[in-house]
């Protein structure tokens, strides 16, 4: 169960993070926030500003739900045998959304995607291989 705790703290601590910092950054200079966007778009999509609003607006609401989950998965860290579906639902994210998503996203261009793939699939990976260590160690797993 330790492991667990760690894990939940550890990518709970990652999601605040980017979540806190990101949210900040967006607030504090939403131009240099789009720029820094446009910069990073693939080069069909970098001059049109309807496309970086477009992210820039998705990102603002991206934030608050990092924050979210990285506040539950620190909740979750107190009692990490009764949050056992929650930590499956952040594996499945980690996984089948936030992994796809990089792979997608470097297939259209984006430059800055492989360090949050390789991040999101030692998440994921971690994450499954811990639950179903203290699985085979819960007595209730029968």
């Amino acid at each position: 169960m330790n492991k667990l705790k760690w894990w939940l703290r550890v990518v709970g601590g990652f999601y605040l993070l980017l979540g806190v910092a990101g949210l900040g950054y967006w607030i504090a200079a939403p131009e240099s926030y789009a720029e820094t966007y446009a910069a990073t778009l693939p080069s069909a999509y970098s001059g049109d500003p309807l496309a970086v609003t477009a992210v820039v607006d998705r990102d603002f609401f991206v934030m608050f739900e990092w924050i979210v989950l990285g506040v539950l998965m620190f909740i979750a860290a107190k009692d990490p045998a009764r949050a056992r579906f929650f930590i499956g639902a952040m594996v499945a994210l980690e996984l089948f959304q936030y992994a796809v998503v990089n792979v997608i996203w470097m297939t259209r261009g984006y430059t800055t995607t492989v360090p949050y793939l390789i991040l999101h699939l030692i998440f994921g990976i971690t994450g499954f291989v811990f639950l179903r260590q203290t699985a085979a160690l819960s007595p209730h797993s029968a």
